[in-house]
């Protein structure tokens, strides 16, 4: 994926924009023609700024603005959300690459995607949450779009409670269902996993043997069509966490590995050890940070789910066949 964007840019921030940082906004809407009015808008005053404009949404929604924009399609960059939302924290590194270029230049950009097509729905909800931390000092104007008549009443009542303003007719207002990122994702976080199938492969992880960690994992991950580059970074990634679990948890720790749209490998032990809940999504300065091997594993994997409870810590790595 190439994002293009000015570097270097000294331009200030525009006249009258009276919040300086990120724009975090939802638009809820029903139909191509709504779909039309709520953005265009939104378009035309990034492309009358200068700024970077962007588009990240499906075949058909950037087809709609492509045809509304006529000649004017050069002034904007398309993206394919397949590219950009490959997982949860490869976005937000993406978008954090994107921030550095900025400076006090605003980059506005009306993205549309459907959370609930992706096998962990709640972690790109956490996204959307965590998006508003990461990015609070950064100069994104994004709107986001939500079909509500193809998504789910349980996803539309997610986004309400990640964004804190809401595109109304052509009125930005506040959004009363609006809850702090941390509240929110304190909350994901108190939710249970699904239980782990009887079916699921499973072995003791013994601190001198981590080999035969990986033989398992890749003897499973075949029999799922994990191979090449996916079977490569899930191996690191259960590595890491593995070692985690040895280092900061309690025996005895146990991998769980089973079948679900690629292969699911869970790590769970006695231990308390649970990494602070935004520690895996801001891309560490360097290799020596604290929290760089959970931020890589969120990286190498398509999506990464902890829970820490009355007994232990279970960390849930989800790899998706190619």
């Amino acid at each position: 994926m190439t994002i293009d964007t000015p570097g270097n840019s000294n331009t200030a921030a525009h006249p009258g924009d009276e919040h300086p940082g990120v724009r975090h906004e939802a638009y809820l809407y029903r139909g191509d023609e709504e779909f039309l009015a709520g953005t265009m808008p939104h378009l035309r005053k990034g492309m009358e700024s200068g700024a970077p404009t962007f588009v990240v949404t499906p075949e058909h929604e950037a087809g709609l603005l492509r045809d509304a924009l006529g000649a004017e399609v050069p002034a904007v960059q398309f993206l394919d959300p397949a590219d950009l939302y490959t997982n949860p924290v490869r976005a937000m590194a993406a978008l954090t690459a994107v921030a550095r270029t900025l400076n006090t230049t605003p980059a506005w950009v009306v993205a549309s995607d459907d959370w609930s097509r992706y096998p962990d729905e709640l972690e790109w909800v956490r996204y959307d949450a965590v998006f508003n931390l990461s990015f609070a000092h950064i100069p994104f104007r994004t709107l986001c779009c939500y079909d509500t008549e193809a998504l789910r009443p349980e996803t539309i009542a997610l986004v309400r409670q990640t964004h804190p303003r809401l595109l109304e007719g052509a009125q930005i207002v506040d959004n009363p269902a609006y809850r702090k990122p941390e509240d929110f994702v304190a909350d994901l976080d108190r939710r249970p996993l699904a239980a782990s199938p009887h079916s699921a492969a499973t072995m003791q992880i013994l601190p001198a043997d981590l080999h035969a960690v990986r033989q398992f994992v890749a003897e499973q991950a075949r029999r799922c069509g994990v191979t090449a580059d996916a079977l490569h970074n899930l191996l690191v990634a259960v590595t890491e966490v593995a070692t985690n679990a040895i280092r900061h948890g309690k025996a005895p720790v146990t991998l769980r590995t089973w079948p679900d749209n690629g292969l699911i490998c869970e790590v769970t032990d006695s231990g308390h050890w649970q990494p602070d809940e935004f520690i895996t999504w801001s891309p560490p300065e360097s290799s020596a940070d604290s929290g760089f091997g959970l931020w890589s594993v969120g990286m190498l994997c398509d999506t990464v789910q902890v829970r820490t409870g009355a007994t232990g810590t279970t960390v849930r790595l989800r790899t998706c066949a190619a």
